[in-house]
């Protein structure tokens, strides 16, 4: 146990031992029911795409229809990851917004299989976007707090391909499921799961200690937290890096410091890099299944593509790590979307060969999520420390604006007649506007670094 000893028991340095610490037991668990909740939050998402076909025959709704109830999950998620995300840090807690956002989520995947009108749909899953954007942000930020820092960017990189990893899980789900209990049988299991898991997490996982230890000044918590954590005992009280606690507490900073005139131009591709990014993730997960349908395919291959999503997405995102570190985030970045307006141009021309067309899928999967893996990092690594969850909060929240809007635009193009083929051209081209943003991100980022070294050598000159 890191600490020293006093009459009531130790003192834990927390940041000592998450700075140099191994990883425990406890923390394995932990990481691991987050890990899980991530999965179900990438599920929960996916769930509609696949089984959207079937409900717009069985409730008599026009498929085009499905755009707008794919979109309202989608400004709910806007309106969960703003507000609740927010209450996180400031009185809520981070665990408790996990529990009321995954509860959310869960409740509302469980009502849609009573929803009967289009009203109703785009209501239900409204709430269950609030509270999949709720929980999202969160999880993956509680599960790098709980991380030692030499295992934190892997813990990250997981983390993010266990969203994809999720539509894996809902296209097993919907082979087992939809025979037997159609479309509300599968919704009725994946809702009570996530509520399940839900449970299960309220129990085990602790809150944030850095929340409990900074901002509630609750020691009695905090000790418990670090039981929960770390398996120790004899702890009297837990001490928190004075020097983070206090970027913790300061960061209400004005949205105005993005754009100082340093920063601007930075800002401004960033959020363009991140809403064209995000557009293409949904639209994909969303619609992809649907339109393979659409152009003549059978019913299986819509699962087919949602397990090649998942599976790609998840080594795509797990290999970005390695693959940055060997060759550098850019190259990586630029050949990754590339490889994906290359593959999405191709998939119409292979739509009557099933084992090409769920190739190509994978291919999109894996290049688009592990770009948007590379984009959370660049941004994350590009701005001062003092401002750095504020950019990356307003960053997510454009990308969430483009996730909730390409669903919506493709359900517009359908119904004006557009062939999927069309409409994948038109995801193509998406891509190639957040890669132009990347390498104007590039451009200032490398003059930036040419700014710093010669003002560095310029220092030591004088001295």
């Amino acid at each position: 146990m890191t600490g020293i000893s006093n009459a009531s028991g130790s003192v834990f340095d927390y940041s000592r031992e998450i700075r140099e610490g191994g990883l425990k037991a406890r923390q394995v668990l932990v990481l691991l029911i987050l890990g899980l909740l991530v999965l179900f939050d990438g599920m929960d998402n996916q769930l509609l795409g696949l089984i959207a076909h079937d409900m717009s025959e069985d409730l008599g709704l026009p498929i085009s229809a499905f755009g707008l109830i794919f979109s309202s999950a989608l400004v709910g998620g806007i309106a969960g990851a703003l507000l609740l995300s927010t209450a996180a840090d400031q009185s809520l807690g981070r665990k408790r917004v996990i529990i009321i956002g995954m509860g959310l989520a869960g409740f509302g995947t469980f009502m849609t299989a009573h929803a009967e009108t289009l009203i109703e749909l785009i209501g239900v899953r409204f709430v269950t976007g609030i509270g999949l954007g709720a929980a999202l942000p969160i999880l993956i930020s509680l599960a790098s707090e709980f991380s030692p820092q030499r295992y934190s960017r892997l813990v990250v990189s997981l983390m993010i391909a266990f969203v994809p990893l999720g539509s894996l899980l809902g296209s097993v789900m919907a082979r087992g499921i939809l025979p037997y209990s159609g479309w509300h049988g599968l919704l009725y299991v994946a809702g009570c799961g996530t509520i399940a898991l839900t449970l299960l997490a309220a129990f085990v996982v602790p809150e944030s200690v850095a929340f409990l230890v900074n901002r509630k000044r609750n020691q009695p918590a905090a000790v418990k937290s670090i039981q929960k954590l770390f398996g120790v005992n004899g702890v009297g009280s837990v001490v928190v890096d004075q020097e983070r606690d206090a970027h913790a507490i300061s960061k209400k900073l004005p949205v105005a410091m993005l754009f100082d005139k340093k920063l601007r131009a930075l800002t401004i591709l960033v959020w363009i890099a991140f809403f064209m990014d995000q557009a293409i993730l949904y639209f994909v997960m969303n619609w992809t299944p649907s339109l393979l349908l659409k152009a003549g395919m059978s019913s299986s291959a819509g699962t087919d593509a949602a397990a090649m999503f998942g599976i790609g997405g998840a080594l795509g995102t797990i290999a970005q790590g390695w693959l940055t570190t060997r060759f550098g985030i850019y190259k990586v970045m630029i050949v990754e979307i590339c490889i994906y307006v290359a593959a999405m141009v191709a998939l119409p021309s292979v739509l009557d060969r099933p084992e090409m067309a769920s190739a190509m899928v994978f291919a999109i999967a894996a290049t688009i999520c592990a770009y948007h893996a590379g984009l959370i990092n660049l941004t994350l690594e590009s701005f001062p420390e003092s401002i750095r969850s504020t950019a990356f909060g307003w960053a997510f929240g454009m990308g969430r604006m483009g996730a909730a809007g390409a669903p919506a635009i493709a359900g517009v193009f359908l119904g004006w007649g557009w062939s999927p083929a069309l409409i994948f051209l038109w995801a193509a081209m998406l891509g190639v506007a957040t890669g132009l943003a990347l390498l104007g991100m590039r451009k200032i980022l490398s003059r930036r670094s040419a700014q710093q070294a010669a003002g560095q050598d310029a220092a030591v000159g004088m001295a």
